[in-house]
């Protein structure tokens, strides 16, 4: 299988939850939806919406939204670059792995716009048949280090009929 039929695995719609943490906010949990959609080009355009749950309540209040393309790079790596609600732009980049079940994705930060606060993040991406994990790290001015951030699990919707 090559690297162009490994990232079309990303494709789809995907929902599921997620925790996030760091030391500047309170924990929080969040639900999310996650789609990937492509043209048999080596690239797939995503777009990620969060809400954040709140306990003892009937409405999820909307948190995190940021849209983008992840790509293949003609080196063989893989970049994935964003646009954030927030007005932040970042661009990561690292491999894509195939796996018994599916790929990994390893990313780094390489640059950030409009947020001077950013000084890094990861992300890794798992997915294994129709179930996605990821986690990201931040490492921001305020926080030495890179520190744990999100984590989720979803599961691909099925496509309509």
């Amino acid at each position: 299988m090559n690297n162009q039929d490994v990232l079309y695995l990303l494709a789809g719609e995907w929902s599921g939850t997620g925790r996030g943490e760091f030391p500047t906010i309170e924990p929080f949990e969040y639900l999310e939806t996650l789609s990937f959609s492509g043209d048999q080009r080596p690239f797939l355009h995503y777009e990620q919406k969060a809400k954040r749950r709140n306990a003892g309540q009937t409405d999820d209040l909307p948190s995190h939204w940021e849209s983008g393309f992840v790509r293949l790079l003609p080196n063989g790596d893989v970049e994935l670059v964003n646009a954030q609600a927030g007005g932040r732009l970042e661009r990561l980049t690292g491999s894509l792995e195939w796996i018994e079940a599916g790929l990994s994705l390893r990313l780094r930060s390489t640059a950030f716009l409009n947020d001077s606060r950013m000084v890094e993040t990861s992300r890794t991406i798992t997915v294994e048949g129709d179930h996605m994990h990821y986690t990201q790290t931040m490492h921001t001015t305020g926080v030495p280090g890179p520190a744990h951030h999100v984590e989720a699990r979803l599961n691909r919707i099925p496509a309509k009929k």
